[in-house]
C-alpha cells in the first residue's frame, strides 16, 4: 500500500530589515505580520552574541503565538 503525506501550505509573513548594520531576513508563521520592537531588540541582542541566526516566537497583536526565524542575509 503506498501512502503519500500530502503538504499544507503554510501562510508565513517574510521581510527584510536593517539592525545592527546587518540585512536581516526573516519569517513569521501568519499572514501580514511585522517585527515587533520586542523582536528586533532580541536580534540586537542576539547579533551583540555573536549569533547569526535564531528562533523567533512573538505575539501577534490578535494576541496568538507566532514561529518563525530571522538570519544574516549572505
Amino acid at each position: 500500500m503506498n501512502t503519500t503525506a500530502k503538504k499544507s501550505k503554510q501562510v508565513v509573513s517574510e521581510g527584510e530589515e536593517k539592525i545592527c548594520s546587518h540585512t536581516i531576513e526573516w519569517y513569521l508563521e501568519g499572514e501580514g505580520l511585522k517585527l515587533s520592537d520586542t523582536d528586533i531588540e532580541h536580534i540586537q541582542n542576539s547579533l551583540i552574541n555573536n549569533y547569526v541566526s535564531g528562533e523567533l516566537c512573538t505575539i501577534t497583536p490578535d494576541g496568538n503565538v507566532a514561529n518563525g526565524w530571522w538570519n544574516i542575509q549572505q
